[in-house]
């Protein structure tokens, strides 16, 4: 609920940003270009979308990582409870008969 309460809140500052600044008009250099007199909306709503580019694709490679971690732990969990299943049903005669040879 806070998380939403402050989206909102910081997109309504975004709407007021760009309500304020409309039509102004910034120069950019970028890697040996310039890019003249471009609104202020677009050099915001790029930088924006690259940031959620970044951010995303970070998120998507630890998200990533997690559920193969994940998946190798539910198959060594597997592997453990069926050994741990055998062990169980081994008759007790055999266990028995094994711990009176290891005493004599």
């Amino acid at each position: 609920m806070v998380r939403l309460i402050f989206f909102l809140l910081l997109l309504a500052l975004l709407v007021y940003f760009f309500a304020a600044n409309a039509g102004q008009t910034v120069d950019l250099r970028f890697f040996g270009r310039e890019l003249l007199a471009i609104e202020l909306f677009w050099v915001v709503a790029a930088s924006f979308g690259l940031g959620l580019l970044v951010a995303g694709s970070g998120w998507l490679a630890r998200e990533w990582r997690h559920r193969r971690e994940a998946g190798r732990l539910r198959r060594q969990n597997a592997s453990l409870e069926k050994e741990l299943g055998e062990l169980r049903t081994l008759p007790l005669r055999e266990l028995t008969e094994h711990s009176a040879s290891k005493d004599h």
